[in-house]
């Protein structure tokens, strides 16, 4: 056992020994792999380690107690829910404890004032069944509802449905935070009273320790409960249909419908996102990756290959769909005054309606999440981006050139720009490009075009939101702010002094790529040795 024996009894203490494990094989099970997001990347080979010791707590104090414990004996530790975010939630260096949080599943509602109050153990399938059953919904991501929901809120946390109602940053309330010393600081309202309606509440609002776009992987402390704003939805339920694995929500069109339109250009779609924000109308805008067709169609990997090699750059390059969710949140003369007004919009810039199936697997409960990986078995976005509709579609563009260097071991697109959409109404404007690549190939590629994206942004002038944990810091860091990484790493100095909370986050990358041989030619920035803190 690498924890020492004293530590391993003072952890077993708090927890009781039912709930504290240093066998090699519980502890091999929370190892990143086999498959999934970002799996098989030279990251996870290089980075991710077994956990030393693998403890449950239950309450926010055996959390305090056990961060306390951890800088006494100077055991590492990350925090961790489901796991889902691949290589980066797991442990980073030899002898970590992992504090699996799955145990902290309280759950309450706010009928009234629209919010739940959960621990990081209650996934987003569970808070969108009860939150519905009262006419409320949450947004979910597109990696699915296994997810927990405050990891999710912390770290991305947005979908086409935030068109209409909000990034995630505006929808965290009360939050408790166990910091890497095991102070507890109380965010929103609940810093000044015992109720987590607000999200701002009196005085700073520390809410950007969490995260700023994305988020900083639980490098600055523990989240152990949050509260979580609620939007209205309509009352008609969304009927589950199919069996498993080919499972969908019947949609009641009446009050929830999707359309499909094929518009004549990428500009015709960036002009209906604007002029939809612009009468208020529609849950949700996106255009999406032309290969999601296929994927739709596809019943196996193979009938997937045979439809999308039928395709070319010609035929990419002309096809223009854009998908549109109306939600009648108050009545049906609403879905029916949205659709007039969505059809006016259409037809006056050229596009055509499609017929478009009335369910839904995607954006409201997520059915269909691990059918992202039919194609080739790996998947990760390599940006994403939330700034303007004017910034997102050239990014995507760039992108696309940009991967025909890295093609194979990459999946071929012919040339298809990412995914785009609009967020908040038109305020904000989303950019996404995905790839794919078989995990049991060389992934060196992969790794290749993942770190000249992070070039591409500094060369090109755009943003990104990929900042902080997700690239190399003194890479991104004088481009950007400029020098945020002196600031981040400030920040990370004061509250976690000795480094133990995630190590080496925020620096993983930068050690990535001094310690992946097959990185080390594409260094071309300067930075100073990478060391562990003390």
């Amino acid at each position: 056992m690498a924890i020492s024996k004293e530590a391993y009894k003072g952890l077993e203490a708090i927890v009781g020994a039912e709930y504290i494990s240093a066998d090699p094989v519980v502890c091999e099970g929370y190892r990143a792999g086999p498959g999934g997001y970002e799996c098989g990347l030279g990251y996870e080979r290089v980075m991710t380690k077994i956990p030393g010791c693998v403890i449950m707590p239950r309450t926010t104090e055996e959390v305090q107690k056990i961060v306390r414990l951890c800088n006494r004996y100077k055991v590492p530790f990350v925090p961790y829910s489901t796991g889902w975010y691949g290589p980066r939630s797991h442990c980073h260096v030899a002898d970590e404890l992992l504090v699996d949080l799955k145990r902290m599943n309280d759950f309450e509602i706010d009928e009234e004032h629209l919010y739940a109050v959960v621990g990081p153990g209650i996934i987003y399938s569970q808070l969108q069944e009860e939150a519905m059953r009262r006419g409320m919904y949450i947004v979910i991501g597109g990696g699915g509802a296994q997810v927990s929901a405050i990891a999710n809120m912390i770290g991305d946390g947005w979908s086409p449905l935030s068109y209409r109602v909000g990034l995630p940053h505006r929808r965290i309330l009360g939050t408790e935070l166990v910091l890497p010393d095991g102070e507890l600081v109380l965010m929103g309202s609940l810093a000044v009273q015992d109720d987590p309606f607000w999200g701002e509440g009196l005085g700073p609002d520390l809410r950007g320790l969490l995260r700023g776009f994305t988020g900083l992987r639980g490098c600055l402390g523990i989240v152990t409960k949050m509260a979580i704003k609620l939007l209205p939805f309509q009352p008609e339920r969304l009927e589950p249909t199919g069996i498993s694995p080919n499972t969908t929500l019947q949609l009641p069109t009446s009050r929830v419908k999707w359309i499909n339109f094929t518009m004549p250009s990428k500009d015709a779609m960036r002009q209906a996102m604007f002029e939809m924000a612009k009468a208020e109308i529609g849950g949700g805008v996106t255009k999406v990756p032309i290969f999601w067709r296929a994927i739709a169609k596809a019943r196996s990997k193979e009938e997937y290959w045979e439809l999308w090699s039928q395709e070319s750059e010609e035929t990419i390059s002309s096809f223009h769909l854009l998908r549109v969710l109306l939600i009648a949140f108050t009545s049906e003369e609403q879905m029916e005054y949205e659709e007039q007004v969505l059809t006016d919009i259409i037809t006056e810039i050229g596009g055509e309606a499609r017929r478009t199936r009335p369910s839904d697997e995607s954006w409201f409960k997520n059915a269909d999440s691990a059918g992202m990986w039919l194609m080739c078995g790996g998947y990760v976005s390599v940006d994403y981006v939330i700034e303007t509709l004017e910034h997102a579609i050239p990014h995507g563009e760039n992108y696309a050139k940009l991967k025909r260097n890295y093609t194979p071991p990459l999946m071929p697109d012919y040339g298809d720009p990412g995914w785009f959409q609009s967020f908040e109404l038109g305020h904000q404007g989303y950019s996404e490009f995905l790839v794919y690549w078989d995990p049991d190939e060389n992934s060196d590629g992969v790794d290749h075009f993942y770190l000249e994206t992070s070039k591409e942004n500094i060369r090109k002038r755009f943003y990104t939101s990929l900042l902080g944990p997700h690239q190399p810091l003194y890479l991104t860091g004088p481009a950007y702010g400029p020098n945020y990484h002196k600031w981040l790493l400030k920040v990370k100095d004061e509250f976690d002094p000795k480094f133990i909370c995630h190590p080496p986050v925020p620096l993983a990358h930068d050690e990535f790529v001094e310690r992946a041989e097959w990185m080390k030619p594409m260094k071309d920035w300067e930075s100073p040795e990478i060391k562990p803190r003390p």
